[in-house]
C-alpha cells in the first residue's frame, strides 16, 4: 500500500517557524525552529543523495531548504563533460493527483510544476503538458550559488503564467528527486502534504540612508560593458550613484572608460567642497576604476606587485577623524566555469594581505589597518574559492605560499550580507533578457573585509524594479534604474574606529607624524590612550574610541 506522509503543522510550530523570517542568502541559521523530514542514505553514489527537507511560506513566498550528502552543483548538469546531477522538485499546486504531469515511481502527485534546478528550466504542465518556462516566470530565487551540501529557495507564490496563477491551492503537494541517483525526498512512495499558511510576517525594508556622517560607505558596482560611456544607460547609473552617496565606488567592467570620465559624471551628480574633487584611479590594462571622496595615497596597480584581477587601493580617511587609514582592494574575477583561474586569484589575494600583515615584501600596512575586497567576484563554481578569500587556506601553495588567517587576529574575515532593500533574499546578479535555460538570479559580488578591526552597520542591494513606486520617489529614482547594468550596485556602511580629541577642532588641518602609544611605542595602538605628534610641532593627547558607532 502507498503511503503518504502528511506533515501537519500545529499552531506552536507554526509560530516558531514564522519568527525567524527565512532570508535567501546562503546563510541557515533561521532555519533551525522550521521542521524537517530526514532521509535514509542512498547506496547508489551516482548523482544526489538528499538527506534532509523544510517547508515553510510567508505571505508572498514559499520556502524550501533541502541537503545533501555530498557538496553539488544546484545549477549545473556537467563536469569536464559528465552528466552528475539532474534534480527536479514536483509541486502538486492543487493538491490533486489527476491533474498536471503523474510520474511513473509514484501515483499520488500529479505536478503542475516541475522545478529543473540543473536544467534550468521549470515544467508546466497546466492546462497543457510539457510546457517549458523559465525560473524567473516562477519567481525563483535560489541560494548559494557557489556548490554546497545544503541550498535554499524562495518560490514567489503571486507569480502568473499566461494570465494564471501558479499557486491557486493553499494546499500542495511536494517531493525533490534526482533522476541520475533515483533519489528521493520523501521517499518513493511518499510525499509532502503542505498547507500554504496566511502569515502576516513582514520583511522589515531596508532604507538608503547612512545614519551616521562618520560612517564610511562603499559601494561595488560592475556596471556592464563600460556602462558609463553608453548614452542609453549611463543616466540611469548616475541615477543609482546619487541614491547612494557613498563615500566610495568600486567600478568594474570599465575597461574602455577613462578615469576622467568617472571623474566628471561623480563631481556632477556629488560634488564635493574642496577643489580637487573625486579622487579616481584606474588599474593598469584592466577593468577597475576606484573612485574616492578621500585621497588615494598608495596603489599596487601590476599584477607582478599586486593582485591578480584585483587593485589594492589605500585610501587617506582624515586623521582628524578617524584611528587609520583604509584599504580597499577593487575586483573583478575571472567569470563563468574558469574555478581554475578564480581559484589562482583567491590565493594571490590571500598572499597579498599576509604579506601587508608582515614586515618586507611589497606592502605593510600598520597594525589593525581595515581592509575590504569587494567587486563582482563571479563566485558561481567551486565554494573552495570563497573559503580561500574568508580563511586564508592557499591551494596552490608552490606559488603562492601556504596560507595563514586573514584577520588581524588571524580568523576568518566576514562578508557584508548585501540583502535586498524590499525581499527577503540576496542576490547581485540577474539575466535582463532571461529565456529558458537562463541562470537564475545569483550571488556574484561580495564586500568581504576584516571584521575583527571594523564591522557592518548597514549593507544592502538596490534593485529599483522591486521598490514600491513611494520609496522610488523619496529617493529620485526611476522602476527600471537597476536595469543600466545585469549586476545590482552592493553596499555597506562601516563602523571604523574613531578619534575622540580632547581638542578635536584644534587638528583638522594639520598632519599626523607619528602616534606614540602609552609605552611611547611608535604605532597605532588598540588601547585606550594615544599621543599625537603633528608637523606643526604640538603635540595632542588622544582618547581612542574603540567602541562602534551605533
Amino acid at each position: 500500500m502507498k503511503t503518504i506522509l502528511k506533515i501537519i503543522f500545529i499552531l506552536p510550530l507554526i509560530i516558531l517557524s514564522q519568527e525567524n523570517q527565512v532570508i535567501i542568502d546562503g546563510q541557515f541559521n533561521d532555519w533551525e525552529n522550521i521542521y524537517s523530514i530526514n532521509d535514509m542514505p542512498n547506496e547508489n553514489y551516482e548523482g544526489v543523495n538528499f538527506t534532509s527537507i523544510s517547508v515553510t511560506n510567508d505571505n508572498n513566498y514559499l520556502y524550501i531548504r533541502f541537503q545533501t550528502e555530498n557538496e553539488i552543483d544546484l545549477l549545473d548538469m556537467e563536469f569536464n563533460g559528465e552528466e552528475l546531477y539532474d534534480m527536479e522538485i514536483f509541486i502538486d499546486t492543487d493538491n490533486d493527483a489527476q491533474t498536471g504531469f503523474i510520474p511513473a515511481y509514484n501515483e499520488n502527485i500529479g505536478c503542475e510544476l516541475g522545478i529543473m534546478f540543473n536544467g534550468r528550466y521549470v515544467w508546466y504542465n497546466e492546462p497543457n503538458p510539457d510546457v517549458q518556462i523559465s525560473l524567473y516566470d516562477v519567481g525563483i530565487f535560489p541560494a548559494p550559488t557557489v556548490t554546497s551540501n545544503q541550498f535554499e529557495i524562495a518560490i514567489d507564490l503571486k507569480s502568473e503564467y499566461d494570465g494564471s496563477l501558479l499557486f491557486p491551492n493553499p494546499e500542495i503537494k511536494i517531493q525533490l528527486r534526482d533522476w541520475i541517483s533515483g533519489d528521493n525526498i520523501p521517499n518513493i512512495n511518499s510525499e509532502i502534504i503542505y498547507t500554504i499558511n496566511s502569515d502576516p510576517t513582514e520583511f522589515n525594508s531596508i532604507n538608503l540612508d547612512k545614519e551616521n556622517e562618520n560612517l564610511i560607505r562603499l559601494t561595488a558596482y560592475n556596471v556592464l560593458s563600460n556602462g558609463f560611456n553608453d548614452t542609453e544607460r549611463v543616466d540611469k547609473l548616475k541615477n543609482t550613484l546619487f541614491a547612494l552617496k557613498s563615500d566610495i565606488f568600486a567600478f568594474s567592467e570599465c575597461s574602455n572608460t577613462s578615469t576622467q570620465t568617472v571623474k566628471n559624471i561623480l563631481d556632477e551628480i556629488l560634488p564635493i567642497n574642496t577643489d580637487e574633487g573625486w579622487f579616481v584611479i584606474k588599474k593598469d590594462n584592466d577593468d577597475l576604476i576606484l573612485a574616492s571622496k578621500f585621497p588615494i595615497i598608495n596603489d599596487w596597480p601590476n599584477e607582478s606587485m599586486g593582485i591578480k584581477k584585483m587593485h589594492p587601493c589605500l585610501i587617506d580617511l582624515p586623521d582628524e577623524i578617524y584611528l587609520r587609514d583604509l584599504l580597499v582592494i577593487n575586483a573583478h574575477m575571472s567569470c563563468c566555469d574558469n574555478d581554475t583561474a578564480r581559484q589562482e586569484q583567491a590565493d594571490d589575494f590571500v598572499n597579498f594581505i599576509l604579506d601587508a600583515k608582515s614586515e618586507g615584501g611589497v606592502i605593510d600596512l600598520d597594525e589593525d589597518t581595515p581592509f575590504v575586497l569587494c567587486g563582482d567576484l563571479n563566485l558561481v563554481g567551486l565554494s573552495q574559492q570563497l573559503n580561500t578569500l574568508i580563511s586564508g587556506e592557499i591551494i596552490n601553495t608552490f606559488i603562492y605560499g601556504t596560507g595563514g588567517g586573514m584577520n588581524w587576529s588571524n580568523n576568518d574575515l566576514a562578508y557584508a550580507s548585501c540583502l535586498h532593500t524590499q525581499l527577503p533574499t540576496l542576490y547581485t546578479w540577474r539575466d535582463l533578457n532571461y529565456s529558458v535555460g537562463s541562470y537564475p538570479y545569483g550571488i556574484l559580488d561580495y564586500i568581504i573585509y576584516s571584521s575583527d578591526v571594523i564591522n557592518v552597520h548597514k549593507s544592502f542591494s538596490l534593485d529599483t524594479e522591486f521598490m514600491p513606486q513611494k520609496e522610488l520617489n523619496n529617493n529620485n529614482l526611476n522602476f527600471s534604474d537597476s536595469r543600466g547594468s545585469d549586476h545590482l550596485a552592493i553596499t555597506a556602511d562601516f563602523n571604523i574606529p574613531i578619534l575622540l580629541n580632547e581638542n578635536k577642532n584644534g587638528n583638522i588641518f594639520k598632519k599626523v607624524l607619528s602616534k606614540i602609544n602609552i609605552l611611547g611605542q611608535f604605532k597605532k595602538s588598540e588601547h585606550h590612550l594615544s599621543i599625537n605628534i603633528y608637523d606643526d610641532g604640538s603635540i595632542e593627547k588622544n582618547i581612542i574610541l574603540k567602541n562602534w558607532l551605533y
